[in-house]
């Protein structure tokens, strides 16, 4: 590490008027030059704190998959069964290793059978447990959670009603850096990690310990209870809003938008969250829902916020379990305030004042809602949408503002009204030329893609890799599709040159010089991609689909199969089977696959080739 850094702008401010935007402290360990060091280091000095903090929500977020660590027990490993895609999922331990079952039936007999091992368990254990597994580093969610409040088993979030992506969900960088402490992420992917870490660390609140660490071997010692130590951070001496700031990272869900050039870890406590990301949630009039993690949303609807300067660290201890605390401790946290009420009989203010409550966005949990309120018996109809509103920043660009309404249209509510409000900011903003190909991508404007890329200059310089080479991926396969196909050819390798790990990219590039007849550099690009992670069904389908091309059957069939055995419902490998089949005269076989592919679609053409075989 170069020398130590100098500290130059220290403002001392440990409290701020609501609503007020404190001074930027400079903190040691916010420079990029100090690395994070892990909790064991801490532990060390911190033993106390450190056994106390494990034992908390936030110290159980992230673990391997093993008895230890995983609230399944072998009394718990409930079959479930998607009636959709009617498929059933049953987790099962062999030795001290957890792994997950996915069958069909017909009648008594087992049709399907995939297994795979889990490797992590994501979820303390006080509302649930979800699962992951890892392949060659990529990381991927799997179908099955376990509802700890209510002790079921059932598909998680997102892959209810018909909704099921089996095992193909990524866990990018987004999702790990709020459910984990930072890992060393593969530069270039999504989903692919060099190592996982198992929990939120000491770090997620205090910044980097690199430079405390060494100050403190060095026998540098502070007195804390005089001075702020600025070689690491502690919320308790911040501002308010930027204590907040320090919650709001993760226990605010919604529609996280970047700032250019900025990424998931990026973010340190003590800096302004407004200077690295954006968290949008959609507003309604009379709207009294709440989801998982808005904690911090319902909190900032409350009088208590508005009046005083309560923040989350008010009452909760960090370093403290919230099931090792009882009613009189909360009670005891309110009181404080609320001085009129300690000559009354109270037991349990929050009970009333912010009841536990189910939530709109995950089955099967409730939380306790933190919008401290007086009872309202009477429960509000959700009113006219008025459109999304970024929580931790009152004055977001227009750019930011786009890029919200564009990411909300992608990822959560298909409805045109989200692409219309993005164009009319995305008019006015500046560096738009990325979030202007999503915006014609996701309209299926084809031509004004085209035409906008024909059009107008790009400043590289202005735009992380990551949405750089989803904007080229993108202009590739529209150009593609118009047939400007050398144009298309250096923009998909454009796209797999800076972002080399992402799967996805080189199927569409594969798939592309498969079409224009080029199987040799198709196959390689396959080949690569299978090299990476073995796991996706698509890259065995095209390696299947240039053997019988090159009319290898043995090779053609074994891949296609493979492709099968990852999804049984894959209906494009059978109908390549068909193919292959035929062509070897192998009628039994075709017929075979012709029902398969009619078990899985009615109405599938297979209905008259097989009429005339």
């Amino acid at each position: 590490m170069r020398s130590l850094i100098s500290l130059f702008a220290i403002v001392l401010l440990f409290s701020c008027q609501r609503g007020k935007v404190s001074d930027y402290t400079t903190y040691l360990n916010h420079n990029d030059t100090v690395r994070y060091v892990g909790k064991e280091q801490c532990r060390m000095c911190h033993s106390d704190i450190y056994d106390s903090y494990m034992k908390t929500g936030m110290g159980q977020s992230f673990h391997f998959a093993t008895k230890e660590h995983s609230a399944l027990s072998n009394s718990q490993m409930h079959v479930i069964h998607d009636s959709i895609r009617n498929l059933f999922y049953q987790p099962f331990w062999r030795n001290d290793s957890l792994y997950l079952k996915e069958f069909r039936l017909q009648g008594k007999d087992t049709i399907h059978l995939l297994i795979k091992k889990i490797t992590y368990k994501i979820g303390s254990g006080q509302h649930t447990n979800s699962h992951l597994f890892n392949a060659n580093g990529y990381v991927h969610q799997m179908p099955y959670t376990y509802y700890t409040q209510e002790g079921i088993g059932d598909l998680p979030p997102g892959f209810e009603n018909g909704q099921n992506t089996r095992f193909s969900r990524e866990i990018g960088i987004e999702c790990m850096s709020c459910h984990n402490a930072y890992p060393d992420h593969e530069d270039g992917s999504i989903n692919k990690y060099n190592t996982v870490p198992v929990g939120i660390d000491c770090e997620r609140c205090h910044g980097p310990g690199e430079v405390h660490v060494k100050r403190k071997l060095a026998g540098e010692i502070i007195d804390t209870s005089r001075y702020i130590d600025y070689s690491i951070v502690n919320p308790g001496k911040l501002p308010i809003d930027l204590q907040f700031d320090i919650c709001q990272r993760c226990h605010l869900q919604g529609t996280t938008v970047l700032n250019d050039l900025s990424s998931f870890t990026d973010f340190k406590p003590g800096m302004h969250l407004k200077d690295v990301m954006d968290t949008y949630l959609p507003k309604y009039n009379n709207d009294d829902e709440f989801i998982m993690a808005s904690h911090v949303d319902r909190l900032k609807q409350s009088a208590c916020y508005s009046n005083s300067e309560l923040t989350c660290i008010s009452c909760h201890n960090p370093h403290k379990s919230v099931a090792e605390l009882d009613v009189a401790y909360f009670d005891n946290k309110c009181q404080q305030c609320h001085s009129e009420c300690k000559d009354e009989q109270i037991n349990d203010c929050t009970k009333c004042h912010m009841p536990k409550s189910i939530t709109s966005d995950i089955m099967h949990v409730s939380i306790t809602d933190h919008k401290i309120a007086v009872p309202n018996s009477g429960k509000k109809e959700k009113g006219k949408f008025i459109g999304l509103h970024s929580i931790n920043n009152p004055q977001p660009t227009k750019l930011s503002k786009a890029k919200a309404y564009l990411k909300h249209y992608e990822s959560f509510e298909q409805k045109p009204f989200y692409l219309d409000s993005a164009f009319q900011f995305l008019i006015l903003a500046d560096n738009s030329y990325v979030s202007f190909i999503q915006y014609y991508y996701l309209k299926n404007d084809n031509k004004g893609l085209v035409d906008y890329v024909m059009s107008n200059s790009l400043d590289q310089s202005k735009y992380s890799k990551t949405d750089l080479a989803l904007a080229y991926s993108r202009i590739a396969e529209v150009f593609a599709l118009n047939g400007i196909n050398n144009d298309a050819e250096e923009y998909y390798k454009k796209a797999n040159s800076l972002m080399p790990f992402i799967i996805s990219y080189k199927i569409k590039y594969g798939s592309f010089l498969i079409k224009y007849g080029r199987l040799e550099d198709a196959s390689s690009v396959f080949k690569e991609a299978l090299a990476l992670n073995p796991t996706i069904k698509e890259v065995h389908l095209n390696l299947g689909y240039i053997s019988l091309l090159e009319k290898d059957f043995i090779s053609a069939e074994n891949s296609l199969k493979q492709a099968i055995a990852l999804d049984p419902d894959y209906v494009l490998a059978y109908e390549n089977l068909v193919l292959a089949t035929q062509m070897q005269n192998k009628i039994i076989d075709t017929k075979l696959y012709l029902r398969k592919i009619l078990e899985i679609a009615p109405n599938h053409k297979a209905k008259i080739i097989l009429e005339n075989l």
